[in-house]
């Protein structure tokens, strides 16, 4: 099959690409301008045009592109010429619901839990085909095995019919497409409502919401509470509890209540569908850490980052600690404004980016000057004799 990749350099888009040429596929792309990722997939083997013009699309099989492309001569050229096209989400619903699939949404820590669950299944032999939101880590694999990230912010969840499923939490997100909580909660009880009897759910005991789905399928729970099948503590190295016993300990690198609650969901998958423990406790001590995690703390959901100012504190001398971010979406910024980052002991707070319905002319960021100042300013604030 020859196939058309549009936003080729993005991160999702990228990765679907990946999968295609490890199929056999003929696989071509273009996007608005060169990156290390479309330099990286040329290496592959895949043709990159810089550019969008009608031409691209003459004598494809199937269009793929980004959802952040509206309107474009290729998509009307493609249409016209009977040229198959689909979204990004769509092309990723076929390739699940083809696979023996493991599907990971949720409000935030969904890319942790994605890449840990990839890793112990690549640690563990089954070469999976693994799809992170974010591009980093993605892979395909050769087995049957698929690990991906569904995205739940513009109600594409719905598209995919995996046969097995993990849901970190559920909170008010992507506020431009959900006008409250329950409204996104709604979302999550019919993807997981879909799942097939012979399928599973694993959801996050320590999120109500999470915990409270019903589906067809069997289900079991992970978390620090008291009822989750897979339990787990904050010691270090911390402990996997089940059925009433501990099964394990597990010496994970990355600091954080967080990320023990992630490696519990990915390890409580694993288990399921049959990876030893002991590969399962090897593989998430290898574990390199997400992508933006902790040391550079980009996120897009005040929720994640109330969650990583504290495991980024734990354990060092006691000092100030500053984290700098923007709220996105003018929305969350009313409605969350007390919460974002509480754990935080000083906040830099910059512009609110606007609602995404805005965006159709870049930005210019936060001037790093003006963070700096602002840097230099808390810093002499919260100093005090004897500490730095």
């Amino acid at each position: 099959m020859r196939v058309h990749l549009m936003g080729i350099g993005g991160a999702g888009v990228s990765a679907l690409a990946r999968v295609y040429l490890a199929r056999g596929d003929e696989v071509s792309g273009c996007d608005s301008q060169s990156s290390d990722t479309t330099a990286e997939l040329e290496d592959a083997g895949v043709t990159i045009d810089v550019g969008h013009d009608p031409e691209h699309v003459l004598g494809k099989d199937l269009l793929v592109y980004s959802g952040a492309i509206k309107d474009s001569p290729e998509l009307d050229a493609a249409r016209a010429m009977g040229v198959r096209v689909i979204t990004r989400a769509e092309a990723l619903a076929e390739i699940i619901e083809g696979a023996e699939s493991i599907a990971i949404g949720g409000s935030h820590g969904k890319t942790t839990v994605t890449h840990m669950t990839g890793h112990i299944l690549t640690e563990a032999g089954l070469d999976p085909t693994v799809l992170v939101g974010d591009g980093s880590h993605s892979r395909a694999g050769s087995s049957k095995w698929l690990v991906a990230e569904v995205d739940e912010s513009d109600g594409s969840l719905l598209l995919h019919h995996p046969k097995r499923a993990i849901v970190t939490n559920i909170e008010l997100d992507h506020t431009d497409h959900f006008p409250d909580v329950e409204a996104v909660q709604a979302l999550f009880a019919e993807f997981i409502g879909k799942l097939p009897a012979d399928g599973l759910a694993v959801l996050c005991a320590d999120d109500a919401r999470a915990r409270s789905l019903t589906t067809p399928a069997r289900k079991v729970t992970y978390g620090f509470d008291e009822s989750a099948d897979y339990r787990c503590n904050e010691s270090r190295p911390f402990t996997i509890h089940h059925g009433g016993r501990a099964i394990g300990r597990v010496n994970l690198r990355q600091r954080g209540r967080h990320n023990i609650q992630n490696a519990t969901g990915a390890a409580a998958m694993a288990l399921e569908i049959g990876v030893h423990f002991e590969e399962i406790a090897s593989a998430l001590e290898h574990f390199p850490g997400a992508h933006r995690r902790l040391h550079r703390g980009a996120r897009h959901h005040p929720g994640g980052a109330g969650a990583e100012a504290p495991s980024a504190d734990r354990g060092l001398p006691a000092a100030p600690l500053l984290t700098a971010g923007r709220l996105h979406l003018r929305l969350r910024a009313l409605v969350q404004r007390r919460r974002p980052r509480a754990a935080a002991r000083r906040l830099l707070r910059g512009r609110a980016e606007p609602d995404r319905r805005h965006l159709e002319r870049p930005r210019r960021p936060l001037a790093q000057r003006h963070v700096r100042r602002q840097l230099r300013e808390r810093a002499r604030g919260s100093r005090e004799p004897g500490r730095t």
